[in-house]
């Protein structure tokens, strides 16, 4: 084989060496773009949204101190969130926590951190407490769930639980297991 042969030779396989090396660093640096990028795109501060029923009724408003939007998933994390639920034969419902985040199609909103759920009569009185740590609200669909401990209190009953299911327009709850009730005596003068 002459001389010349032999460099071209090592020539293309050094070119295709490096061409393949490219490749392979080109889309593992892409990878790790990829899985870092996961910075807001927009944020807000005294965030505040109201969504409507069909009918043009309000059905449900959520405000949060801050709220930040990231485009790599369509997400959008809150703090200090505060949702009221409109209903449509009741009073509302209100929702309050440290944290939150919403999914991309807006349909669940997570709670984490001092989640408490509570209703208020005519004078603005709190007849209805709901305490967890963690809940899932599906605003569509009128529901709220937790798999955490839950301590739910309306006028003189303690309910404690593991796991909850919230019906908001049929005011209705449901705990799921290691239920202790507490009922307070009445005062009698």
């Amino acid at each position: 084989m002459s001389q010349r042969l032999i460099i071209v030779i090592f020539l293309m396989v050094t070119a295709l060496g490096s061409a393949w090396l490219l490749k392979v660093v080109s889309q593992q640096r892409s990878a790790t773009e990829t899985e870092s990028f996961h910075e807001p795109d927009y944020y807000m501060e005294d965030f505040t949204t109201l969504t409507m029923r069909r009918d043009g009724t309000p059905k449900s408003s959520l405000y949060a101190v801050h709220m930040a939007h990231f485009p790599d998933n369509d997400t959008s994390e809150l703090l200090q969130p505060e949702i009221e639920l409109y209903r449509t034969s009741r009073l509302p419902l209100y929702v309050s926590a440290d944290k939150g985040w919403v999914t991309a199609d807006s349909e669940v909103i997570l709670l984490k951190g001092n989640v408490q759920l509570w209703e208020n009569d005519e004078a603005g009185e709190r007849i209805l407490q709901v305490n967890t740590s963690k809940a899932n609200v599906l605003l569509e669909l009128d529901y709220a769930e937790t798999d955490q401990p839950a301590t739910i209190k309306a006028r003189r009953t303690t309910i404690n639980g593991i796991g909850m299911r919230a019906y908001f327009e049929d005011s209705r709850l449901e705990v799921l297991k290691d239920v202790h009730t507490y009922i307070e005596q009445e005062q009698t003068l």
